[in-house]
Formats: structure tokens, sequence, C-alpha cells
């Protein structure tokens, strides 16, 4: 199963929309800061399961944090900012601890990485808009209970 991991679009649509002809994805994570673009492209591709979360730009109804389990893993989806991201992974982390995943999704850096600390993948897909930082997105290749991380 593919699946495409945005964050922070700030409005590109047409970012997401290239990478998602591009790659085909079957399911879709988008992190927040621009809510709105999330449940934009879900209308977009309506045959594509999408999971959303907020951001802090973000005002209105919508979870802030999800866990998601496909294809045996489970994952953490949040927009970071409730995790303090900007000042270090150690809240992140015990977050997807408490939550028993195997990867936690995050976003509001803008700086795209992949981390591996106690057993929990940390993925960052960058922002997808730009935004001060690389424009980019993540790909989430996940089977049988096993997962491969990749930032584009």
């Amino acid at each position: 199963m593919k699946i495409l991991v945005f964050s922070d679009s700030h409005g590109a649509m047409g970012k997401m929309v290239e990478a998602m002809e591009h790659e085909r994805p079957h399911h879709v994570f988008f992190l927040g800061d621009h809510y709105r673009d999330g449940i934009e492209l879900s209308q977009l591709y309506p045959d594509i399961p999408m999971d959303i979360v907020r951001g802090n730009c973000d005002w209105g109804k919508g979870p802030d944090l999800r866990v998601v389990e496909l294809e045996g893993v489970r994952f953490l989806l949040t927009h970071g900012h409730l995790q303090y991201v900007k000042s270090g992974l150690d809240e992140l982390l015990q977050e997807a601890k408490n939550r028993q995943v195997q990867v936690a999704c995050f976003g509001h850096t803008h700086l795209a990485k992949v981390v591996y600390r106690d057993g929990i993948y940390l993925m960052n897909p960058g922002s997808v808009g730009g935004c001060h930082a690389r424009e980019g997105y993540g790909v989430i290749e996940a089977l049988g209970g096993s997962v491969n991380l990749l930032l584009k």
C-alpha cells in the first residue's frame, strides 16, 4: 500500500495534485496547516481514503491527532505543535509510545526528516507548499506490518 504524507500546504493545492497524479497513492495522510486544503484534496479524489488532522494555523472542527492502522502498522498523525516538535522530538516520541504506534507522522517545522528512535519511526514530510523550506512530501510503503519511508 502506498501512502502519501502531506503537511503545511498553506494553500499549495497544485503541488499536492501534482504529487497525487505522479504517485497514485492508495491512501493519504494530511497533517495540517491548511486543514481546508486536505478537505479540498479529499473532494478532488473521493475514491482515495484520507486521514486529516488540524495544525496550529487551523480553526474549527477536526481532530488534532489520529491513530490509524493500515497493513498491520499503527500510525500516529499529528501536526506536532501540541508536542512542541520545534523544541525536540521527545514529547512526540512519548505520545507515540503511549499510543503504541510504529510510525509517528508530524509537520509544523517544515523540515523534512525521518528519525528512528526506540523502535519508532518519526516522519516529517516537510512542507508541500515550500514555505521557507524546500517543498516536499513523504511516501510510505506499508505491507504486512513493515514500512519503507521515503522523502520526496
